[in-house]
């Protein structure tokens, strides 16, 4: 059986996506990345379902991907 990993680091998300880590940090940082950030200790972690969730909705923007995710939970 092989686990998968849950939160991945951005270096891992973004060899999934196929982009530089640089590039994932630019889109985090000017708001193109809609996963949400998990802080653990000093390290910066994806939620590795969320990311391919995002993905398979086209990749929103966070401001639209937060509204998605609440329009989810509240249904």
């Amino acid at each position: 059986m092989t686990l998968e990993a849950l939160l991945i680091s951005f270096e891992s998300a973004a060899e999934l996506l196929g982009i530089s880590r640089s590039l994932l940090y630019q889109m985090h940082a000017d708001g193109r990345l809609g996963v949400r950030i998990h802080k653990l200790g000093r390290r910066s972690l994806l939620n590795r379902r969320e990311l391919e969730r995002w993905v398979n909705a086209s990749m929103p923007p966070r401001h639209i991907w937060a509204k998605m995710q609440e329009n989810c939970q509240n249904e």
